[in-house]
This record gives C-alpha cells, structure tokens and sequence, in this order.
C-alpha cells in the first residue's frame, strides 16, 4: 500500500485510462460524459505536477504558502498528503455530481473550477513564479479549458440552474479546496515518514524553480 501511495500520480494515468474507457463504453448522458473528460484531464494534470515533469509542490511552497524553503524534507507535505488532497479533491468535486446529477450546483461547481484551474496556471502561477511554463499549465489549459469552454457553449443550458445555484458551486468549490489542502487533516497526513516526495516530483525534472 505505501509503494502506491508514494506512486499516487503514476496509477493516476491508469485510472486516468480506465476513465477514458467508461466514458466510451458507458450509456452516459452529455454532462456525465462531460465530468468523466474532465476527470480524466484532472488525472493527468496530476501526473503532469508530480510525476512528469512534475515540481508541484515547490511551487505550491512558492507561490501559494509564501515559503522560501526548499528543503523538500522541512515541508509539511508528502506523497500521502499529496494523494488525500487530491484525490479527495477530485473525488468531492468531480465524481458526487456523476452520483448526485439532481443536484444541480455540485456540477455548476465541477465546470466552473477548470476555469480556475485555467487562471492559476495561465496567470496567477507565472506572474508570481515570474516563470513562462509551470507544472500542470499544459494539461490545466489545453484539456480543463477546453472541456470547460466546450460544454459552457455547447451543452451548458442556464434554465436548469436556479440563480441560488451559482454561489453554492462557489462556496461548495471553495470549502472543497479548504478541507482538501488546508484542513488540519491534511497538514498531519503530510507530516507521517514513510511517503517523502522523490527530487523530481518535488522540484521537477530540471529542478523546476529550485533556489
């Protein structure tokens, strides 16, 4: 079980592939069919930040906890908490609305967070990293972007949705991300030995931003 925990983002690629699978072969409807694309990006998009080239979470330490620590082993994340956030993430947001599709604002919620996943990546990432690419960007704007333009211009039918429905997606996104990757839960999970990040997924293939 550690050994597929400390490769989380690699099985991430076979559910990645499995996913694929069940979206062909299953008799879905059109947004089902939208939220298992979108989980099977997401998957990848994993692999991308912490496999290859993977240097996600020094990155993460840069540009969203403010940190100038590079010594992987002095942060509160590892391979466990890695996996915790998000799968969980994933799981929270993008599968409860393949089992709940009456409920309107968990899918609302799922389509609209690839556009920030696009921002983060695009934007918020390289103006603060003051980086041209970044770990997740190509996957993040080239397969969540496009689902999310594509089904809000496509599929998207704004009757079925209330106007309550809009700020819950928000909120539900939020507390999501919240429970996710900064609940206590998940700074203990990154403290337990055992699951510490390899130099590529912690700095990336060519020492992504490292100091």
């Amino acid at each position: 079980m550690k050994n597929i925990i400390n490769h989380w983002y690699d099985v991430s690629v076979f559910l990645a592939g499995l996913t694929a699978l069940l979206a062909v072969f299953l008799p879905l409807g059109t947004v089902q069919k939208y939220l298992l694309a979108a989980i099977v990006i997401m998957l990848l998009h994993f692999f991308e930040e912490f496999g290859f080239p993977g240097g996600f979470p020094l990155m993460g330490m840069q540009a969203l906890m403010h940190s100038d620590e590079t010594d992987s082993t002095k942060w509160d994340c590892n391979n466990l908490s890695s996996m915790f956030g998000n799968w969980g993430f994933l799981l929270l947001l993008y599968v409860l609305p393949l089992l709940l599709p009456d409920v309107r604002f968990l899918t609302l919620s799922a389509m609209l967070f690839l556009f920030m996943e696009v921002l983060m990546h695009l934007v918020f990432f390289p103006l603060r990293l003051k980086t041209f690419y970044n770990a997740g960007q190509v996957t993040a704007v080239l397969g969540l972007g496009v689902i999310g333009c594509h089904y809000f211009l496509t599929a998207f039918d704004a009757r079925a949705f209330a106007w309550y429905d809009w700020p819950l997606a928000v909120v539900w996104f939020v507390a999501v991300f919240l429970f996710s990757f900064r609940s206590k839960l998940y700074w203990g999970l990154g403290r337990k030995a055992g699951y510490a990040l390899t130099e590529q997924t912690a700095y990336g293939t060519r020492g992504f931003n490292r100091k």
